[in-house]
Formats: C-alpha cells, structure tokens, sequence
C-alpha cells in the first residue's frame, strides 16, 4: 500500500502540465468557465475564471543556499543582436485574453536572453512605435482583428525584425500593394484539413489536430523568402506539405500561435529554437541534461536513495533531489483511519542517506513543505505526494482535475510562511536548498511572486495568470483571471513572476499510471529528447520516482548520454 501511495505524484506533477499547457481556441465557445476540468487524455489547456488573492509579496531573510557561480552570466547584446523588444497582441472580442496570455508566454521565453520587453495591445499601436525597437513580434490571436493603419504602414515601410503568429496577415497581403515583393510571399487562406506534423532541421514535432487550423502561404520570390519549418500531413498514402515558418525580408510568419496545445515532443520546440535568429544572437550548440529523484519525504526508503546515488555517480551524473520535509496523511487515508505525521528531522537513517546523496553529486531542493493543504482532498485524499499544496482543486469522476482556485487563504504571507517553514525543517536536518520546486507545479500568482522573492533558482514549470505588469505594458483588467501552462527547453533567466527556471521538459518514468492519466515509459523519455537534440541549445531535463525499478533510471540516463548530453548541476548562474 506505502508503494501505491507514493506513485501518486508521478503522474500529477506530468499530467498537470499535459492538461495545463495552453490553449483555448480563439474560436471555441464555452471552455473559459470556472471549473474547467483537464485530463491527460486531453493536452488542452486550463484558461478559466478564478478568484484570487490580491496582496503583496515580500523578501524573507530565510534564503537559501547561495549556488556557486561558474558559468558566465548572460552575456551582453552581441552586435546586431536585439537588445529591446516590441510584443504586440490582440486584446478584442470575447477571446481576446487569449493574446494576452501568449503574450505573457512569449515574453516568459524572452526571459531566456540579454534583452528588455514591452508588451502593448495592437489595438493601441502608435505611429512609429516598431522602430524604437531592435526586433517585434505580433500575437494574432483574434480573427480578422482590425488592424491601426500606422501598424500597417510602419510594417510596409520600416525594417524591425518582426515575427508575425497566425491570423490577420492578409490585412497586408491582400491590402497592401508590394506586400510579395518586399517579402517574397502571399497569404492565400486559413487551412483546417489537418497538418500535423511539423518538419525541422530533420527532425519532426507534432501540432495537435484539436485546433488543425493553419495559414496558408505560399512562397513567391525564393531569392527573397525561405522556408525555415514545413507542415505536412499524409492522406491515402500521399504526403502533403505547405509551409509552417517562413521568412521573407525582416518579416518572420508562423502559420499557427505555437503556445497552443504543447505537448513536450510539439511544433513549441521550433519557435523556441528559432528565437535566437529572429533575435540575433548566437545559440551556444550545447547539448546538456538535468536529473532530479522526486518526491523524496519522511517516509522515503533510505536504501533506494542509496541505490540511486551510488549509480549516479557512477556515471558522472550530477543530480537533484526533490525534497518534502514534512509527511502527513491527516485523514488516515493509508492507515486504517489513523492520522499520521513525521518529518524529516525525526528519521536519521533518512537524513543520513540524504547526506550520502549529497556526497555523491546530490543537491537538495525543497519541494513544498507537506506536498499537499490541508486536511481535506485536494483533490485525492489529503496525502503528502498526492495532493496539491498551493492551489485548490477538485476530482471529477472521470478523475479529471477541476482546477478550482487559489486556497481560500492564499496570500503573499501564508506563501511565505510555509516556504519558511520547510526551510527551517530542511535546516533542522542539516540541509540548505539549492532550487525552490512547485508540488505539482502549481500555485496562484500571488504565491509565484513569492518564490521568486525568496530563491535565486526553481526547477519546474509553472502556470501563468493575465497577472497586472505595468512596468511591462501587462495592465490586464483587474485581478488575475485567466491563465495557462508553460514549460522550458532551455534555462529562463527572469519570467514573468521574477523566477529565475531550470528547465523540465521530458516528464517522468510512470509505468502504472492512476485513471486519467497517460503511461510514459522509458522510450517515450527518450523520444522526446531526440526531439530536443537537434536544438542548438538542447536540454534534457526529466524527473525519476525512487520507488520504481532503478533499471529504468539507468535506461534513461544512459540513453541520454549515447545521444551526447552531458549532465550539469543546478547552478545560479547557470545560462
């Protein structure tokens, strides 16, 4: 029964983010409803109405432990490469928070490189404004969105760096006269017959067939345009194919919005990589890995932590290892009725493995205080692993997650205190964090700024709110109300909280997934980080739940290696 018990989070913290990563069809009615569910079945994303606590956050004096600082710090601008950055998104119509959360997305991954960002609702664009800025991007998130003449002139007659997403392009294909000459293509229709799959750099990436839709173009004057990533579909043993990303001049055309529907092996992963041209900056042509033992607790089998250390090591392998200082199961769940609490302090044996892990390559990082909220399901049955810490939600009976809201007394000074209070446990025990990590990855806004506050490092994904940004050209229209799931393939320096995140992008091993969840095995691990591979700044990052068989960890982690990633420490300054 303990063993079952602990194989909760495996799929949890995975699921989560399948169901989180975001989107909502600009065009569906009815999915931005309190109480939207997720399931993995379903990578869709969880945009909804919340409530939310609106207090401010603050900087503890518990901080953790400084990391050392080997690796170069971001380097400044090289020339000709941006160094200020223009996002420009749709705000109209009933969906037009859409773009504003994309527009959050984009410039969470802006946060990879030396640069600085304004966002501003297109609607709002002034005469001028493209050319203050080294390189723009626009989010055409709403359909047949009218455009300011002044965009439209200023993208016909300057010569900004601009990446234009999906709709609305035909206001200057159609309109503008020297559209095709001065950019080597046309925009001839929306397409929904079904390309789903994604050609880059040999390699392929998926575009999930929930929303099919992509912009057609074709290409005119190949001295002028070329084609960067091609989107083909097979019907009757035929193999179709039309552009997805082409460039013509300055101007960079993704035929979809690449923030929808992400999976970890998704058509995301190029415009990723792509950054780095549409930028200007030299990617580093590194292909590194990130190991992390997840879910380790007062009741964790000091031996397998043993086990997994010596192997590790024996490999080379720097490796962190997610810890949850306090266990308890208020309600009895695996015991009969019966209450139970420890925390780590209290087990030495487990406090003397742990200590083994950190000679042999091992950095603690504090993953929540009790791993779940309360003594109520939230959503399961109460228990440390299996439960949400940070942010309410419910069971469906398809065991769907019903993402609810913030806890009723979520604030930056309940945020606060229990990330103290994990701490100060942790430091009882003799350890000091390298990484602040989410349990299961998600809290409000208000508990992200937090985190931020008080680590100089995370490693997780994160969910993201229409959170107001001022500073940023984020206004949104009240507290935060809407919101999505991201994940990185490479370190972002600062997101839109002020976190600072090593990236996690294969998941975790789960041979025996509860219902409403997927089965990810050891091949599909790999698989999607051949997908990485061919990036010029390639990471590899997954997690590994001790309780299960250490052969599959050595599959991975050997499998990794083969295909040239090198595993590196969590580092503070680490690029």
């Amino acid at each position: 029964m303990r063993r079952r018990r602990r194989t909760v989070s495996a799929k949890l913290s995975f699921a989560l983010f399948l169901a989180a990563l975001l989107y909502l069809a600009a065009c569906t009615p009815g999915l931005a409803q309190p109480g939207h569910r997720s399931s993995d079945d379903s990578p869709l994303s969880i945009p909804q109405l919340l409530p939310e606590a609106n207090n401010t956050s603050g900087r503890s004096s518990l901080r953790p432990m400084p990391l050392e600082r080997s690796i170069a710090a971001a380097s400044p601008a090289e020339s000709g490469a941006a160094g200020s950055v223009l996002i420009l998104y749709d705000t109209a119509g009933e969906y037009g928070w859409v773009g504003q959360i994309h527009a959050r997305m984009l410039a969470n991954l802006l946060g990879h490189f030396p640069v600085t960002y304004k966002a501003h609702p297109v609607e709002d664009y002034r005469r001028g404004m493209l050319r203050r800025f080294d390189a723009a991007f626009y989010i055409g998130s709403t359909y047949d969105n009218v455009l300011p003449p002044n965009f439209v002139r200023d993208v016909m007659t300057g010569d900004t760096p601009l990446c234009w997403f999906k709709y609305n392009i035909w206001r200057l294909a159609w309109t503008q006269t020297g559209f095709s000459s001065k950019f080597g293509f046309t925009f001839n229709w929306l397409d929904w017959t079904g390309y789903d799959t994604i050609h880059y750099r040999g390699e392929t990436y998926a575009k999930y067939q929930a929303d099919p839709e992509l912009g057609y173009v074709w290409l005119l004057y190949p001295s002028t345009c070329e084609e960067i990533a091609t989107a083909s579909r097979t019907v009757d043993g035929t193999t179709e194919s039309i552009p997805y990303i082409v460039k013509g001049g300055n101007l960079w055309y993704v035929a979809d919005l690449p923030f929808s529907y992400v999976s970890e092996e998704d058509r995301y992963l190029i415009f990723c990589d792509l950054l780095y041209d549409i930028l200007g900056y030299t990617p580093p042509e590194t292909k590194r890995a990130l190991c992390r033992i997840e879910d380790v607790n007062p009741i964790s089998d000091p031996d397998e932590l043993r086990a997994i250390a010596d192997y590790l090591y024996s490999r080379d392998v720097p490796f962190a290892v997610g810890v949850v200082p306090v266990y308890t199961d208020p309600l009895g769940f695996y015991s009969e009725g019966v209450p139970e609490y420890t925390e780590l302090s209290w087990n030495p044996d487990l406090v003397s493995a742990l200590h083994y892990m950190e000679s042999k390559g091992g950095q603690i990082v504090l993953h929540g205080y009790t791993h779940q909220y309360d003594s109520t399901p939230n959503p399961y049955n109460g228990v440390t692993g299996d439960d949400f810490e940070f942010y309410r939600c419910e069971l469906a009976e398809d065991w769907s997650t019903i993402y609810s809201g913030a806890v009723p007394e979520d604030s930056s000074k309940w945020a606060k205190n229990r990330v103290k209070a994990g701490l100060a446990e942790l430091q009882a025990a003799g350890f000091t964090p390298v990484a602040w990590e989410t349990p299961h990855y998600a809290a409000s806004s208000e508990d992200y700024l937090v985190f931020a506050s008080m680590f100089d490092l995370t490693t997780q994904r994160a969910i993201y709110f229409d959170l107001r940004l001022p500073a940023h050209g984020f206004k949104g229209d009240g507290p935060p109300t809407y919101f999505g799931g991201q994940y990185f393939p490479y370190v972002i320096q600062q997101d839109i909280y002020g976190q600072k995140i090593a990236p996690e992008n294969l998941g975790s091993y789960e041979p025996d997934p509860w219902p409403g969840y997927r089965y990810w095995y050891v091949e599909d691990v790999l698989r999607c980080a051949e997908k990485n591979a061919v990036l010029r700044d390639a990471w590899a990052s997954f997690y590994f739940h001790p309780f299960y068989e250490i052969e599959s960890l050595e599959e991975i982690v050997e499998g990794l290696q083969s295909m040239g990633y090198t595993f590196a420490p969590l580092r503070q300054d680490m690029e």
